[in-house]
């Protein structure tokens, strides 16, 4: 009996040093008494720096708590030096709302008045929101009315552009407001938008495609056979020029292809004239044009159609392919 009351004891002690020693880790040691104290517990209440208490509101997906009190500190400090931060940040508040257009507003001031890394966020969320604006994301227009802003993506990028030319934000800018002009089938501007593209960037990422995309823009801003060819021309000199600068991914891109492509509609343009002379009785014209489809577009499908209409008319086909005056076959 007197060994188990030691042993209980013994355990009674190791078991009170145990709660001392872990009520002593909840403790400080106060250096001026050398007495242990009770530590007080983390603070879990919001940073005083009212700039954090707006981004821990961001962190928390409170935007409107945010902006309340990033509002209120804007107007009260209009001189702080980090006044460009809280614009950034109330800018954020609205694009988190998705009102894009409220925040672009804070983006531009913080990019036109700030420079290093704040000047580059506010950037990068500047091309963020004319991307959004041009892929159909509404301005809201007195809180209430949704409105198309794809111009306003536009001069966005414009202005993310000429703030920072030569950068990588601005490349891109430029690029993506070249594939918004040629998704939407606006190939004039498409086309001056990747030539500009090339021009500001002959190094950049993109030279290659947007080279392409000139042609191409060119090509498809041809409306067809009863317009003026001048759009084929240019489209024509174009994939030249490319095929010429970068052979191995012309051939990929089949340019030969799409030069002949051109070569035919060019042909197909001449054909319908030398149709028109023929139909208003004007057969002197008609054989001229007709003439020269077979000297200028051999082997093409029109080439075909203008030996047969000579032949029907009467003409000597190896006079006419020489380029002479034709002459009426014997009766």
């Amino acid at each position: 009996m007197a060994l188990l009351a030691g042993i209980c004891a013994t355990l009674g002690a190791w078991s009170a040093l145990g709660q001392e020693q872990k009520y002593r880790e909840r403790q400080v040691l106060d250096p001026e008494t050398g007495q242990w104290v009770d530590q007080e517990p983390p603070s879990e209440e919001a940073p005083a720096d009212v700039l954090g208490q707006a981004r821990a509101l961001l962190a928390k997906n409170k935007p409107a708590d945010a902006r309340k009190i990033l509002q209120k500190w804007i107007k009260a400090n209009p001189d702080d030096e980090r006044f460009n931060e809280a614009r950034y940040l109330l800018g954020e508040t609205y694009y988190e709302s998705r009102d894009f257009w409220k925040a672009v507003e804070q983006y531009q001031t913080v990019a036109e008045n700030a420079s290093g890394e704040l000047f580059r966020l506010a950037q990068s969320r500047c091309l963020d929101v004319g991307r959004a604006f041009m892929a159909g994301q509404k301005r809201i227009l007195w809180g209430i009315f949704p409105l198309p802003a794809y111009d306003d993506g536009v001069e966005i990028l414009d202005r993310v552009w000429q703030r920072e030319p030569g950068s990588r934000l601005g490349e891109l800018a430029l690029k993506y407001k070249a594939d918004f002009r040629f998704g939407r089938g606006e190939m004039d501007l498409a086309q001056d938008e990747y030539a500009n593209l090339v021009q500001q960037y002959p190094s950049g990422r993109y030279v290659q495609p947007a080279t392409l995309r000139t042609a191409e823009s060119a090509e498809a801003a041809f409306p067809g056979i009863k317009f003026d060819d001048k759009p084929l021309l240019e489209a024509d000199e174009r994939y030249r020029q490319f095929k010429g600068t970068f052979a191995a991914y012309a051939e990929r891109e089949q340019i030969d292809d799409r030069l002949e492509g051109i070569r035919q509609q060019r042909a197909e343009k001449d054909l319908d004239i030398a149709r028109w002379y023929e139909r208003t009785q004007r057969p002197d014209a008609a054989q001229f044009y007709y003439r020269r489809i077979m000297r200028d577009w051999p082997n093409t499908l029109a080439e075909a159609e203008a030996r047969s209409r000579l032949r029907a008319m009467g003409v000597e086909l190896d006079e006419a392919v020489d380029g002479a005056a034709p002459r009426e076959a014997p009766k």
